[in-house]
């Protein structure tokens, strides 16, 4: 394990010093393409490159203390790809005509692969670059893009799996056409110019193309990177939920109970429903090992590639000494104690008629008042009651436990 730690750190180095050397040639390059001095030239390369210096701080400066969006912590290959191609298109920005430049792709782009502040500064950059090789370039240019670029970050900065981006995109949008038509349409015209509302216009069309297709590649790569893995574990003819009910129906069908509760209690609670039900699925899965160790739970998980949230989850679920930190394992742990009391009362009496929502009142009284594992959670209070009224309302599903 130490091992693979210091390769990675050796393969992070020496992308860093390549971005670092990337990023002074694309100044360079940039510079002699539009004709500038020597000393102009020496200064471009040396302020890129200061930039870039700044940025791959930022990335291990977020690092350290756990500021990434998305669990891009230590993932730099991405980001570092579609930096250097950003201050490729960054030198090339100068041959379209200001109003043109779709930097808040950029800005957007950096940020999701990184967080706020290492985007920021990247697209600063860049931003920087091409203000710099532009002939007129001055700092209307540059506060411009940067402020609309700042605020495609913020509006980006806390996408979900349900990955709605509509309203982000329509922000963002709005305020680069403000940004546009106040500096440059008034500021260089004094007047609006069809020419350049045309270039505006095409501007926006062409940020938005990019835009969805930068968040195509992000939903596949980042948001939804595992959703096919989840699929697989969480379809109840898995090999896995298949040798668990050879080996016990009963386990068997108490996993599929807790599973749909999990499930059904995420997505009202606008939680990883797809972490959620894995974990009422294999909560239980060390069984098969023996006992339901996490050394036995956190073996089947390697074996089978559980998603990197899913394990959490059940860490938090089987480990007694992980603290229970998320919503989804609060949710398994209710879940998990409603089918046990409700499938305990019905191997007494299949007949009895049962008072669901006493069992439930029980159920969270005993949870919240004697057991420690809330106090460590996030879950506020009218979640919980919101967890407790959606829990009475499937009487329905209950009766299915006979």
């Amino acid at each position: 394990m130490e091992e693979n730690n210091k390769k990675q750190k050796k393969t992070q180095i020496l992308q860093f010093i390549l971005v670092f050397l990337l990023s002074g040639m694309v100044a360079g390059a940039g510079s002699f393409l539009y004709g500038k001095g020597l000393n102009e030239i020496l200064c471009n390369v040396v302020m890129v490159m200061l930039g870039t210096g700044i940025v791959l701080f930022a990335l291990v400066a977020s690092e350290i203390n756990e500021l990434y969006f998305y669990q891009n912590q230590g993932n730099y290959k991405i980001f570092s790809i579609f930096y250097i191609i950003a201050l490729v298109a960054a030198a090339l920005f100068p041959l379209l005509p200001v109003a043109g430049w779709p930097f808040l792709v950029i800005f957007v782009v950096l940020s999701l692969f990184s967080n706020s502040i290492s985007g920021l500064i990247a697209g600063s950059v860049c931003l920087m670059l091409s203000v710099m090789l532009e002939s007129s370039g001055s700092y209307h240019e540059f506060f411009l893009y940067f402020f609309s670029g700042l605020v495609g970050i913020m509006v980006f900065s806390r996408l979900n799996a349900n990955f709605k981006v509509g309203l982000p995109i329509f922000i963002s949008l709005l305020c680069l056409m403000i940004c546009l038509t106040a500096n440059l349409v008034l500021f260089e015209q004094e007047r609006l110019n069809l020419s350049q509302l045309m270039i505006a216009a095409l501007n926006l069309m062409l940020t938005l193309i990019l835009l969805l297709l930068v968040l195509k590649i992000f939903s596949n790569s980042v948001i939804h990177k595992y959703r096919e893995r989840y699929l697989e574990i969480n379809d109840p003819e898995c090999p896995l939920l298949v040798q668990l009910k050879e080996k016990s129906k009963e386990e068997y069908y108490h996993a599929i109970h807790t599973a749909y509760l999990s499930d059904k209690i995420a997505r009202n609670l606008g939680l990883d429903d797809f972490a959620a039900k894995a974990g009422g699925y294999y909560y239980r899965i060390g069984q098969l090992k023996g006992e339901n160790t996490w050394e036995n739970v956190e073996s089947i998980c390697d074996e089978y590639n559980f998603p990197p949230n899913a394990r959490k989850v059940l860490q938090e679920c089987v480990d007694p000494s992980q603290p229970m930190t998320s919503k989804e394992a609060v949710a398994i742990l209710f879940s998990d104690r409603i089918v046990s009391s409700i499938l305990y009362l019905f191997s007494q009496d299949a007949k009895a008629e049962l008072d669901y929502e006493q069992i439930v009142d029980a159920v969270f009284r005993k949870k919240i008042v004697e057991s420690n594992d809330l106090w460590k959670n996030d879950i506020t209070l009218a979640e919980l009651q919101e967890m407790r009224k959606m829990f009475i309302e499937e009487k329905l599903y209950y009766d299915f436990l006979r």
